[in-house]
Formats: C-alpha cells, structure tokens, sequence
C-alpha cells in the first residue's frame, strides 16, 4: 500500500539508540530495567502459520473491539445486563450501533499498515500515519488527541521535542490507548527475535502515553504476548502464570509508587490506602483476589480495582480476564464484554491474546462477519467495509512476516 503522509521530520536517532538517548537524557519516567538487555525466545513459525494464529491476535482485537464498543460509555456491567442480557453477538437494538470498530482497531491496524510498508517499527512513520488520520479517529481520548496535536507541531517545526509531546508523565498518559493498539509490534520480531522488541514497543506507547505505569507495563505486556505466541496452540498457560510472567518482566521498571486519582474518576476500593507500584498492585490485591475466588465482575467493579480506561485498571482487568478464561476464545471475549466499564479496549487486548494463542479458527465466523463500518479508510481500501481490509491486512501479515 503507498504512503499516505508526506516526508517526516527526521530523528537524530531511531529505534533503540532514540530510547538509550531518552534514558541517557532522563526523559522518560522508567527504569532501564534488566529485560532491555534480553532476546525474546525464538518462535516456532509453523504452528503461527498453519494455525492462522497471526491472524487470530489481529481479528482478536477487532472482534473484542465491535462487540463491545456499541454498549461502552453509557453503561457498566450491571446497567448494561439490565438492559442488554449478557452480550454474546453484536447488538441489533435502536439503542446499540452494531459491528462498528472505534479507534482501539483503528490504531491497530494503521499500525500494522505502516509495518507492511517498511518492514519494521520506524516511531515517526506510525506517528505521522497517525497525525494524518487523527481526524478520523473513532472515540480518541483526550491524551492521545494533545499528544498527536503536539506531534503536529513536532513534525512541521521541530518543537516540541519528542519527549513532551506525550505530555507531563506525572499528571497525563494514564489512559490506555497505548495498550490498545500494541499487538502489531511483535510481527517484525518474529522471524529474528532481538532485544529492539522493547525498545519498539516503549516507543510505541510513548507516541501518546508517557506515564510510568503506561510505559512500564508495555513491556511486560508485550513479553507476555511472546511467549502467548510461543505456546502450543490451544494451550493456554496456568492462571497465575499471567501475574508471574508481567512481575517477573516488569518488577523493575517503575520508579516511583502510583498516585491516585484520576481527576474524573471514584478511585476504585482496592487502590483506597495502597502503596506501591502497579508492579506491587499486581502481586498483592489482585494475586489475593484469584486465590480467593472473587469473581471477575466483581473484581472489575469499583468495589475492586475497577475497569476504566485508566492503565492502573486496564492492566489487572485485562490480566484478570485471561487467569479466569484464557483457555477459551470465546468465553474470554464475552466475559470482557459482559463484565468491565471499558469493555471494547479491555476486550480488545484480551483478544489479542486469546486470538495468539487459539487462532482465527475459534473466532465465531459471524463475530468477524458482523463488522460492517468504514472506518479504517487505509489509502487505496477506502470502500471497502472494515471486515474485507482487516481479514486482507492479517493475511499480509502472516505473509509478510512469517
């Protein structure tokens, strides 16, 4: 597909050698922790082939996208089965805009677009993709919306420098749009697995995010879609082993204890009075709350570590999900859907992962069939139905980079 955006304003470095710089500068608000200097295992390719397991991860996200984005925002999980029963299919009532994606495939996808195009993560391609298209954004938060309006003036002037443009890592970047969109960085890696995988992903996020619990859990995150990748298909791993594997990643990466509140947000009842890293959160409340039985609604309900689009949320609900229902594709989809605030992001990472694991042959044909927006507007695709690119897109990829 041909570039969409004009030449770019150039980096003096790129890929690894721009993120050492940041550290170097203490321009980013994470430790340069021990797993940057580790190779991801490397894969075996066939089952990724043969299984359509590439394919699965991409439509993972779109699938978790739609389904619940026609029910996001007006209503948590008891309000919503009120109304709607427990969400298994896209919704077809008056008050529900069925089989449409929002911007967590959008961002995905353009992603994976830019892949395609160059063959590897290259920071100022995906965010001047994104800058092109930040009009066309479907539901873009607030942080992600400055941080490219601040990339705007960045790739036109110069300034801000790159660092700012993700805004004050204290007070901003704590959304999770950086989660939503990561998948696709994994794709370049595969073939030759190197340690330029966690600088791809950091910089990935703090395209928009610069928040320490943002940008230290990307990288644990994305560890864990590696090695979800690396199992046989159809296995999932034990529960805990999703709360074992993030700590034992990303235990070191954040500086400082979370602050808590969000301006606009309650915060939720397990953060009241805690001390400590999302790291710590992980290994203490949300370990305690599995080992005890409490169920996944609950646990995603403010009466717990709640569900909201912030990172602090978004990570234990996502991690949650997948202890509960990894072992299924579509169970895992419909209980993000049913059970959280933020559900077309939450269902869309969990599908990320669901969809690695068992591949596109456990996704219910009518959940992809039922996507019928024209939202992507990839140059060359613009008529073409969301559905019809994406299931193009994913066999691409697994051309491209299998």
């Amino acid at each position: 597909m041909p570039s969409d955006h004009p030449t770019l304003f150039d980096l003096s470095a790129s890929g690894p050698d721009l993120l050492d710089a940041l550290f170097a500068r203490d321009q980013i608000s994470i430790r340069r922790g021990q797993q940057f200097d580790v190779s991801p295992h490397p894969l075996a390719l066939t089952p990724l082939r043969d299984d359509m397991r590439i394919e699965g991860m991409l439509l993972g996200v779109a699938v978790g996208d739609a389904l619940g984005h026609s029910t996001e925002w007006k209503f948590d999980p008891q309000s919503r089965h009120e109304k709607f029963g427990t969400i298994v299919d896209h919704l077809t009532t008056s008050e529900a805009r069925a089989g449409r994606i929002s911007d967590d495939t959008q961002m995905t996808f353009w992603t994976l677009d830019r892949l395609l195009a160059r063959g590897q993560f290259d920071f100022d391609d995906v965010v001047g993709c994104f800058v092109k298209r930040q009009t066309q954004i479907v539901g873009m938060g607030r942080n992600t919306s400055a941080s490219l309006s601040r990339h705007r003036s960045r790739l036109s002037s110069g300034k801000p420098e790159l660092h700012q443009c993700a805004g004050n890592p204290v007070t901003d970047g704590r959304g999770n749009g950086a989660l939503m969109r990561f998948s696709p960085i994994v794709l370049p890696h595969l073939q030759l697995p190197t340690n330029t995988l966690w600088s791809d992903c950091v910089m990935s996020a703090l395209a928009t995010h610069g928040n320490a619990s943002t940008l230290a859990s990307i990288v644990p995150m994305t560890h864990l879609l590696w090695q979800s990748l690396g199992r046989e298909t159809s296995s999932a791993p034990p529960a805990l082993w999703w709360i074992d594997e993030y700590l034992r990643v990303g235990g070191d990466l954040q500086r400082e204890s979370l602050l808590y509140p969000l301006d606009t947000d309650r915060i939720p009842k397990w953060y009241n009075g805690f001390r400590g890293t999302l790291a710590d959160f992980l290994d203490g409340p949300v370990r305690n709350a599995f080992r005890q039985g409490v169920p996944l609604r609950d646990a995603c309900s403010l009466d717990g570590f709640g569900s909201r689009a912030d990172v602090l949320q978004t990570v234990p609900a996502v991690l949650y999900a997948l202890m509960c229902h990894a072992d299924s594709f579509e169970s895992s989809i419909i209980a993000a859907v049913n059970d959280t605030k933020d559900n077309d992001t939450i269902a869309a990472i969990v599908g990320a992962y669901v969809g690695a694991i068992h591949g596109k042959r456990a996704i219910r044909s009518r959940w992809i069939d039922g996507i019928r927006s024209y939202s992507l507007k990839i140059p060359g695709r613009e008529t073409i139905s969301d559905r019809d690119v994406m299931l193009e897109m994913a066999v691409r990829a697994r051309e491209k980079f299998l």
